[in-house]
């Protein structure tokens, strides 16, 4: 029996689609379309299954405006029916009820849709996310879903404090990231494979623009904070051993999913 224990497995799930401006997501950067995903990331770890951010809710597959109203206009929702994400969890064998610990990278609405699948799980958030998420600006109301918000409730959260980096299980394989700037309370993930170290940025990075250029976005909580977390994933990605993985940059998606939504990073 390993002594510590092992990320397994490591599943990019198919993911539904937003399609925006991109001088929403980088800071003077408009003029085109761009078509991001709005990822989930199972992962298999020898203490049981966790996932990091939620995406999109059940009840939007197949008819994002079923769920979204106008914002799947504005955002262009493309969310095929099979992309459901407890149908994709099934699919690879397990039951919702087997994921055990649920990771939020932040509270904005496409990656809380699917939290209403793991009521009494344990959660991991950013600090002040919550009261951020309840109480934010009527320009960025629309980025928070209240049934979300609702289904959050019936998680068991532990809070990160911001400036503090966590290793859940004491052993270095998943370790959360503070990353405010974005929301208060933005989280990235840090996993370890046999020789490789992948960072997941959540939204503290939209596009590898964000980061090589250190430029946040259009609607960053905090502009300050954003760009003290933009050169912490700089710097992350300066080590040999390290690969970044900004979670909704299309090019990031296609390289490491290029061979299906099972990923390997150095086993």
């Amino acid at each position: 029996m390993a002594e510590y224990g092992e990320i397994r497995r490591l599943w990019a799930l198919d993911a539904p689609q937003l399609t925006v401006d991109r001088g929403l997501l980088v800071v003077g950067a408009g003029g085109e379309p761009v078509t991001i995903p709005a990822p989930s990331f199972l992962i298999e770890h020898d203490e049981g299954l966790m996932i990091f951010d939620t995406g999109l809710a059940a009840d939007g597959a197949g008819d994002p405006a079923a769920a979204y109203g106008p914002v799947a206009e504005a955002f262009q929702i493309d969310f095929p029916a099979e992309h459901r994400l407890d149908r994709q969890i099934e699919a690879l064998g397990f039951q919702t009820s087997d994921v055990r610990q649920v990771i939020i990278s932040h509270l904005h609405f496409d990656h809380t849709g699917g939290l209403v699948h793991f009521p009494g799980a344990e959660g991991f958030i950013g600090a002040g996310e919550m009261r951020y998420a309840r109480t934010a600006d009527p320009v960025l109301h629309g980025f928070f879903r209240e049934q979300d918000l609702d289904a959050a409730a019936k998680i068991r959260w532990r809070e990160l404090p911001a400036g503090y980096d966590h290793d859940v299980f004491g052993d270095g394989s998943v370790t959360l990231l503070s990353l405010p700037g974005h929301t208060p309370g933005s989280l990235g993930l840090g996993l370890r494979f046999q020789d490789r170290y992948l960072v997941l940025s959540g939204d503290s990075a939209h596009l590898h623009g964000n980061v090589d250029a250190t430029i946040g976005m259009t609607l960053d909580a905090d502009t300050v904070g954003k760009l003290d977390s933009l050169r912490k994933l700089r710097l992350l990605e300066s080590r040999p051993d390290t690969t970044l993985w900004v979670n909704h940059d299309p090019a990031d998606w296609q390289e490491y999913r290029a061979n299906g939504k099972e990923v390997s990073f150095g086993r």
